[in-house]
């Protein structure tokens, strides 16, 4: 898989499935977690999730790009958080920003950490925009000084700060961040590049804040493409390990 960043997928494969049992009843209890339980549980749900979408294709995790599946990651993890009282919101791009923009899924997620309320985007599938093939300036297609194609995500990343791509790197590897004003700009404001009509030469100048973009995300009326048994039925169900759940619902 050649990327714009030399990044691979962040790989979980000496999970202890008693810390993940305990953090996910502290979940469904609404009970308060470590920062370094949040990270553990996060980097988990994103592994498992690429796990399930790689191994249904018949791929390997490193070398799969993901491509039109984030609204699948997006109906598995919203399934499993329901399952344990996990406050989740199902957020679709031409529906948080602007309709005319590279269309993608992705969760916001709140949780308790260490007291405070943190919000974080989870997005399993952010890889699959940084191909270089696809990055590339001739990928604009601009007929009568109108824009009607960009380049993928990449193309604009290459073009940020080092800070900047220090974030959208690690977003990239693990699948998640929390959502704070700085990271949802330069979440957000990658995107908003990809917009197509009677724009800015090359679209670098397209941005907003990222209040703007929270905002949007927090407001957004997308809808999951997946049920709990289309899922199950597909074997891509992620299931809580945590089961007194279930004892308790009637």
């Amino acid at each position: 898989m050649n990327q714009v960043f030399d990044v691979k997928n962040n790989l979980m494969d000496n999970v202890d499935l008693d810390i993940i049992k305990d953090i996910e009843g502290k979940c469904f209890n609404f009970e308060s977690l470590s920062q370094s339980e949040i990270d553990y549980y996060l980097n988990y749900i994103v592994y498992q999730t690429r796990v399930l979408l790689s191994s249904k294709k018949g791929k390997d995790i490193n070398d799969y790009k993901f491509n039109f599946m984030c609204d699948t990651a997006q109906s598995i993890i919203a399934r499993y958080f329901e399952k344990l009282n996990i406050s989740y919101k199902p957020v679709e791009t031409r529906r948080s920003i602007t309709s005319d923009i590279l269309g993608h899924s992705f969760l916001i997620a709140d949780f308790n950490v260490d007291g405070e309320l943190k919000s974080y985007i989870i997005d399993p599938t952010y890889n699959q925009f940084f191909d270089v093939d696809r990055c590339s300036e001739n990928n604009f297609k601009v007929i009568n000084g109108v824009v009607v194609k960009t380049p993928d995500l990449g193309y604009f990343a290459l073009k940020e700060s080092e800070n900047n791509q220090n974030v959208i790197k690690n977003l990239i590897r693990c699948g998640y961040m929390e959502l704070t004003e700085e990271n949802a700009k330069i979440y957000g404001d990658l995107f908003y590049k990809t917009k197509t009509g009677n724009i800015n030469y090359f679209n670098s100048k397209l941005e907003m804040s990222g209040g703007i973009y929270i905002k949007g995300f927090r407001n957004s009326d997308a809808h999951l493409t997946y049920t709990d048994n289309e899922l199950l039925e597909m074997s891509l169900c992620l299931e809580p390990i945590y089961k007194d759940n279930f004892k308790l619902k009637k």
